[in-house]
C-alpha cells in the first residue's frame, strides 16, 4: 500500500486457489496482555485500488482502538466497534435491548450461552463484510453432529441463526451501521427448524412411575408427575423455579446461593379436596384446577402425612428443599429407567399427553387450551401428538351418513 493509505497491522493470509485475504493483526505483545480481537478479517480486495482507502481506514480505526486499550482506556463494552463481537456485547449491556427489556432470567442465562457460542466461533467477523454464504456456512458447522454415528443437531444450529437474527434486528433499532443489511439478508433465508417433539408420557408411563417413585421414596417425583398429568400443568408451575433476587433487596423467603424459589406450588396454596387456583409463570393467566377429580394426585398425596404438608409442595428429599438446578430432571430419570421409561420420553411430556388423551377422550380443543392455560389454539394443537379423537369423530359421522343413504 502507498504512503497515501497507510495500513498499520495488516497481514495478508494466503488462500489456497484464490487471492491473498487482507488480515489485520494486533501487536503480539498487548495479545499477551489479553487484548482482544488478535485478528480481523477485513473485507476488501489487496490489489484493488478503489479499496485502498476503505482498506486503510479499517486498519487505523483497528490499530487505534488497539493503542487505546493499551494506554489503559479499556473499551466501552457498550461501544460497536463493527464486530459482531461488540453486537453481542452491547445487546447484552444496553437496558434498553429486548435482552434486559423484556426476557426472563431463564431466558437470558440460556441466550447468554448462546451469545457465547457465536462470539467464540465468528465474534471478530466485521458486519460489512458479512455475505449470505457466510450465514449458511455457519448453520451447516453448527449443526454437524457432535460425534460420529449421532444425529445432526438441527435445533443447536437453528437456535443460533434465531439469536443472530435477533441481534442484528437489535442493531437496526439502535441504529448500528450495517445491521439493516444483514437483517435483511437473513429476512430471507429459511433455515430447516428442528423437528417437533411426537412424543407424549401417557397413562401407561404415569402407572408405572408413580409406584415405582414411591418404592424409591420419591414422593415429590411421584406428585410433580402426577399433577403435570392430572392438571395439564407445567412442570415449572409446579416444582417453581430459583430467580436471581435484586441488589439490596432483602434475603427473605427460601434462598440459595443469590437467588430465591419462586413460582413453584406450596401446600398452602392446594386444596386437595377441591379447586386449585395458580397464576403461570409464562403468561400470567390463572388456572383453576380439582384436585379430587384427579386420581393419581390423590394416590400420591396420602403418602405424604398432613404434619409434613408445610412449605413447597415438591421438595427433594435428599436436600431438604426445592429441587435446585438440573436435579429434577436427573432424578426424575433414575427412577423414569427404575420405571423401564425410555429415555427419550421425558417429564416435560406429561402435559403433550395428557392434552392427547383429552383429545382422544372427546373434549372440545377449546375447553383443553382453557385448561392448560394456552393463549392460542394453535399451540394446544400442537401438544396434541396422535390423537385420534377427532378423526375417530369424523369416520363415525361417515359410517352414520352412509347408513342412512343405503337405507334411503
Amino acid at each position: 500500500m502507498s504512503s497515501e493509505f497507510p495500513t498499520p497491522g495488516l497481514k495478508r493470509k494466503a488462500r489456497k486457489g484464490g487471492p491473498d485475504v487482507p488480515m489485520w493483526a494486533a501487536r503480539a505483545d498487548l495479545v499477551k496482555r489479553g487484548y482482544e480481537p488478535k485478528t480481523v478479517r477485513l473485507p476488501y480486495r489487496l490489489d484493488e485500488p478503489d479499496d485502498a482507502p476503505l482498506l486503510s481506514a479499517a486498519c487505523l480505526r483497528l490499530q487505534a482502538e488497539m493503542l487505546e486499550w493499551s494506554s489503559g482506556h479499556l473499551r466501552d463494552p457498550n461501544r460497536f466497534d463493527g464486530t459482531i463481537r461488540s453486537l453481542s456485547r452491547r445487546y447484552q449491556t444496553d437496558p434498553e435491548s429486548p435482552f434486559n427489556r423484556r426476557l426472563k432470567h431463564t431466558t437470558r442465562e440460556k441466550d447468554a450461552h448462546v451469545l457465547t457460542l457465536i462470539e467464540k466461533a465468528f465474534g471478530d467477523r466485521l458486519v460489512p463484510s458479512l455475505k449470505l454464504a457466510d450465514f449458511w456456512r455457519w448453520y451447516d458447522a453448527a449443526k454437524k453432529p457432535k460425534a460420529t454415528g449421532q444425529p445432526e443437531r438441527v435445533r443447536r444450529a437453528w437456535g443460533i441463526m434465531k439469536k443472530l437474527r435477533e441481534l442484528f434486528a437489535y442493531g437496526v433499532a439502535a441504529e448500528l451501521d450495517g445491521c439493516a443489511r444483514v437483517r435483511d439478508i437473513l429476512a430471507e433465508i429459511r433455515f430447516p427448524q428442528p423437528a417437533r417433539r411426537r412424543v407424549t408420557l401417557d397413562l401407561e408411563h404415569i402407572e408405572a412411575f408413580i409406584p415405582k417413585a414411591i418404592e424409591m421414596g420419591r414422593i415429590s417425583l411421584a406428585l410433580a408427575t402426577a399433577i403435570q398429568f392430572d392438571a395439564v400443568m407445567r412442570q415449572k408451575d409446579v416444582v417453581g423455579e430459583w430467580e436471581p433476587i435484586p441488589e439490596g433487596e432483602a434475603l427473605t423467603g427460601i434462598v440459595l446461593n443469590g437467588r430465591r424459589w419462586v413460582n413453584g406450588l406450596t401446600w398452602a396454596g392446594v386444596v386437595l379436596d377441591g379447586v386449585t387456583r395458580k397464576a403461570t409463570t409464562k403468561t400470567g393467566a390463572m388456572i383453576a384446577h380439582d384436585f379430587s377429580l384427579c386420581p393419581h394426585v390423590q394416590q400420591v398425596a396420602a403418602h405424604v402425612l398432613p404434619e409434613r404438608r408445610v412449605g413447597p409442595l415438591i421438595v427433594d428429599e435428599q436436600q431438604g428443599r426445592p429441587y435446585a438446578g438440573d436435579a429434577f430432571q436427573r432424578e426424575w430419570r433414575k427412577v423414569a429407567r427404575a420405571a423401564g421409561i425410555p429415555d427419550h420420553i421425558w417429564n416435560m411430556d406429561a402435559r403433550a399427553g395428557a392434552i392427547t388423551e383429552a383429545e382422544d377422550a372427546g373434549a372440545d380443543l377449546d375447553a383443553i387450551r382453557a385448561t392448560a392455560a394456552h393463549t392460542d389454539a394453535k399451540t394446544t394443537a400442537r401438544y396434541s401428538r396422535g390423537a385420534v379423537g377427532k378423526s375417530r369423530t369424523v369416520a363415525e359421522l361417515r359410517l352414520a351418513h352412509r347408513a342412512v343413504k343405503n337405507s334411503a
